[in-house]
């Protein structure tokens, strides 16, 4: 994803905890293990970043190649029903789980299976089989699995967002450099990093919590509903949008606006967008935090994740000073067909430059300034979205006619 990113809107929170008897160990197979191909690490990996930071990997399940998410914010090691299915992974039981949503998670559980990084073989390990292929068209990428906590559990991992690239160490052999700024963090029984941030929004005093670290939740900020009513947020002079978003766990309510700023340790984003969670079940619901830091904000950095010394490491990377971006056009996109170039208009913001424009949801973009859209990608078509004051001519194919509508972009929140 090329920066000024786009906020999406439909967020891809992909949080996921299960039971904690989805993950015991069969006492007939082995232990987990590891095996690095060289030495005690497996350096830059290279990894895509997509859809306002979202990291993924080419991994290996049993050697099938597929597309995982990696995601310190999802217990375990999840893969997609489809894909189980496809390289023949037979569930040996089922468990409970919860998502971003109140809907329950439907989830299976496959026993003793090899889990391969470029250089790094995690074998012996315990699969959550649940359905992903729905975040596909949200996102535009495949989406085969997600690579969660368990690989922060056991090793240091640092995610390099600017170069693309991951770095595995084991934790006894990591020697950190000394650029960047060490924070501590407390670790959860899930495996989850939680940091102290402070949020300042128009017209109230900031207000300061503990914060979800979350590498699969697209978004700067979320402030979840139970901290939000008792700080009385968001305050009465922000603008705001209502955005319903998509979860592993089913449909999200929130409401999306400007903060002034976001701050963790030394560091500080201006005007982020910022997403208030108006869901009372499930995980955007939890009490004992505030809500969550999500990859937007992580994506301005080189993150060292150092669950073994409970800290992370932030260190400014070539994006940090850049302008935290909405979309401006109204537009709610999604990507379907072969690779994720059929772009259909999902929603239209009420009053927005795309309904004032007079495009309608099932709209397919196929072409803006009379270029075609065939080879974009979903990100680079909500980043152009993002440019304040642009205008374009968009060619639209609505049933069986082709329209040709002008597109005037301008601040939403």
């Amino acid at each position: 994803m090329q920066r000024p990113s786009a906020n999406i809107a439909v967020c891809a929170a992909i949080a996921v905890v299960m039971a904690a008897s989805a993950f015991g160990q069969d006492l007939s197979s082995p232990p987990p293990s590891y095996r690095f191909s060289s030495g005690s690490a497996a350096l830059k990996i290279p990894v895509e970043v997509i859809a306002n930071g979202l990291v993924f990997v080419r991994a290996k399940v049993n050697a099938h190649s597929g597309w995982f998410i990696l995601d310190n914010g999802s217990q375990g090691f999840t893969v997609d029903r489809d894909f189980a299915r496809k390289i023949s992974l037979r569930s040996s039981g089922t468990a409970a789980a919860s998502g971003g949503g109140a809907k329950a998670i439907e989830a299976g559980v496959v026993l003793d299976v090899q889990i391969s990084l470029p250089g790094l073989d995690l074998t012996h390990r315990n699969l959550v089989v649940i359905e992903l292929k729905a975040l596909e068209p949200i996102i535009g990428h495949e989406v085969d699995g997600i690579i969660g906590s368990r690989l922060f559990d056991d090793f240091v991992v640092i995610v390099d967002y600017a170069d693309r690239w991951v770095s595995v160490y084991l934790p006894k052999t990591y020697e950190p450099e000394e650029a960047g700024t060490v924070l501590p963090v407390r670790i959860d029984e899930h495996g989850f990093q939680y940091v102290d941030a402070t949020i300042a929004l128009p017209g109230v005093e900031p207000v300061a919590g503990s914060f979800l670290i979350d590498g699969g939740a697209n978004t700067y900020a979320e402030i979840y509903k139970p901290f939000a009513d008792a700080q009385h947020l968001p305050p009465a002079a922000m603008k705001l949008l209502n955005e319903p978003g998509s979860s592993t766990g089913g449909t999200t309510e929130s409401r999306e606006g400007r903060a002034d700023r976001i701050g963790v340790g030394p560091y500080s984003i201006k005007e982020p967008p910022i997403t208030f969670a108006q869901d009372t079940e499930g995980l955007m619901a939890a009490r004992n935090y505030a809500g969550l830091i999500g990859a937007e904000f992580l994506e301005r950095f080189t993150v060292v994740f150092d669950n073994s010394e409970k800290r992370v490491w932030l260190t400014p990377n070539r994006n940090y000073a850049q302008p935290a971006e909405y979309d401006a056009s109204g537009l709610r996109i999604r990507a379907e067909g072969a690779g994720f170039h059929r772009f259909v208009v999902g929603r239209i913001v009420p009053e927005s430059p795309a309904a004032e424009a007079g495009i309608e949801p099932g709209d397919v973009i196929e072409s803006i300034d009379n270029s075609s859209v065939e080879k974009m990608t979903l990100s680079e078509m909500r980043s152009m979205f993002c440019r304040t004051n642009a205008r374009y001519s968009a060619g639209i194919l609505r049933g069986k006619r082709h329209l040709q509508v002008a597109l005037r972009l301008r601040p939403l929140v």
